[in-house]
């Protein structure tokens, strides 16, 4: 479908494509050396960042939401992956050689993939010495995307359509925005991709000031708007001081922060951008930042748990990735109280990443060792015995040294110990552990043990220390390390929750067809499981 736009004419994208993906570009004839451009303007249409104004010394935005191909003189948006912050794009064309008035028919186009498209026509002789033209905006208005024709010259050429904007002219005096110096977080940027979970600075977020309310003549005037009642008809007050429609307002305020916030995590990534559209948001809504969010207070315990969520399938966790979740905990001002458990999990990823490393434990062990053999963990651990005609549990448990494994069963029950030579495979379960060996005794799941991340990870240690391949992980661990496109794919296919009870909390990524009957770490092979129903399916189908 191709639809001819006029001068001022507004169109809703729905109409016209259902493609997030858009192309634009202008055929400018008697224009010799007209240069195209891209802004991307926020809510008060100003140039809020100059790394969105996209041209040849700049072909793409951070997150590659606006990208620039030189040779074809277009520019490719993806309205999906563009900031919360960034509400207009400005197609701009400008010039330092000849007005546009030497334009003939010319032409701005917007395309989809599929080929419909809207295109507006600009002549040249509605301009006289204009050395800039804005052709076509794209802009979010009632939370829809529309299009429309502008054609409006700038004599001052591009100075004028970037002072018309906010933005800074090269060449003269500016105060600069003061920028991250070697105090701030380590770890942080001012770009960032979408592959990686990123904040801004500490300061940008607690920076955040109350807006100033209003002074009150007396105490039965409204705190806020300064409203006050009469005698005969007193204004109603709440605890605050606040009348009831400041109160209204207040809680209508706080419905839209929310409703930002959880825009600006549904992807599991809070970048800088989406900061400052929320801090934004706090100062244009009159809102206290504490406040703010505690409202939002469960929506970012959420954010925090699918942050460790996304770090704990891989069973290591990096220095970033412990950073950013510390940094996001102080941002979000979530209480200890609540924190606590995931602190926990984090200190346990953060051992099992060092085990990993080669830096193994020493533990004190019941067990009579040999001369120069050195207990790394003694755990308690329940096997689960399986013949052909029944399965029991064997209670005992496990000490783990620098040469071989015992298993020590309780009751009479006896024991084994296993050689780091016989392992073939480690496969971490919810609950344990389960060892594949080349031979029969001792070759299954040895289960109920406290900590399994730090049991996997030390055997996993020892194995390739043994078989001097610490830098060729043999565990089933690393060849079921999830990518994160995959990892956010199904987190968000699931809606954050557990597909067999709808639980939010300890989720984990479960193989439909387990791993270790050959299922594949793909979208379409995970789901997200609580850990509860995770050790009811454990190893089934």
């Amino acid at each position: 479908m191709i639809q001819q736009l006029q001068r001022g004419q507004r169109l809703t994208l729905d109409g016209l494509t259902s493609q997030p993906q858009l192309v634009l570009r202008a055929h400018l004839p008697g224009m010799d050396a007209a240069d195209l451009s891209v802004f991307g303007l926020d809510e008060a249409r100003q140039l809020a960042d100059d790394r969105y104004l996209i041209f040849y010394n700049q072909t793409a935005s951070p997150e590659q939401a606006i990208t620039l191909n030189p040779a074809e003189s277009s520019f490719r948006i993806d309205l999906a992956r563009l900031p919360l912050g960034i509400h207009r794009l400005v197609f701009v064309a400008t010039t330092d050689e000849q007005p546009f008035s030497a334009l003939r028919r010319g032409t701005a186009s917007l395309m989809d993939e599929h080929g419909d498209s809207v295109h507006f026509n600009v002549e040249g002789e509605l301009f006289r010495e204009e050395r800039a033209l804005i052709l076509l905006e794209v802009y979010r208005y009632q939370g829809k995307w529309r299009v429309t024709g502008v054609g409006q010259g700038f004599s001052g050429g591009l100075q004028a359509i970037l002072e018309s904007v906010g933005g800074e002219v090269l060449g003269q005096e500016e105060t600069p925005l003061p920028t991250p110096g070697p105090s701030a977080t380590p770890g942080h940027s001012a770009s960032r991709t979408p592959d990686n979970f990123s904040i801004p600075p500490l300061s940008a977020w607690e920076a955040l000031q109350s807006a100033p309310a209003r002074a009150a003549t007396d105490a039965r005037a409204c705190q806020k708007c300064g409203r006050r009642g009469s005698i005969f008809s007193p204004l109603k007050l709440n605890t605050e001081g606040l009348c009831r429609e400041c109160v209204h307002g207040h809680q209508e305020a706080l419905r839209r922060f929310r409703t930002r916030f959880l825009a600006a995590c549904a992807d599991g990534i809070m970048e800088y951008h989406e900061w400052q559209d929320l801090q934004r948001t706090v100062f244009q809504e009159e809102l206290d930042a504490k406040v703010a969010l505690d409202f939002v207070r469960s929506d970012a315990l959420r954010l925090m748990e699918r942050t460790l969520t996304l770090a704990y399938s891989d069973g290591i966790i990096s220095c970033q990735e412990e950073s950013d979740f510390g940094d996001l905990a102080r941002l979000l001002r979530i209480p200890s109280g609540l924190l606590a458990p995931l602190q926990s999990e984090m200190v346990d990823l953060r051992a099992a990443t060092s085990i990993r490393e080669g830096h193994l434990p020493t533990a004190q062990t019941t067990v009579i060792l040999d001369a120069g053999e050195m207990a790394h963990l003694e755990v308690p651990a329940t096997f689960r015995h399986v013949t052909a005609t029944r399965s029991r549990e064997i209670v005992g448990r496990m000490v783990v040294t620098n040469r071989q494994i015992y298993f020590i069963g309780s009751a009479g029950e006896g024991g084994w110990n296993v050689q780091y030579s016989k392992i073939l495979r480690i496969e971490e379960r919810p609950d344990g552990v389960n060892l594949e060996l080349s031979v029969k005794k001792g070759s299954g799941t040895y289960h109920h043990v406290s900590k399994p991340l730090i049991l996997s990870a030390t055997l996993d240690a020892l194995v390739r220390l043994h078989k001097r391949l610490l830098l060729m992980p043999q565990t089933e661990r690393a060849s079921r390390s999830i990518q994160q496109h995959v990892k956010i794919a199904v987190f968000d296919r699931d809606r954050g929750k557990c597909v067999q009870c709808g639980d939010n909390n300890y989720l984990e990524y479960d193989h439909v067809i387990p791993h270790s009957l050959g299922g594949a770490s793909t979208e379409n092979n995970l789901q997200l499981l609580c850990r509860r129903c995770n050790l009811q399916k454990s190893n089934k189908i």
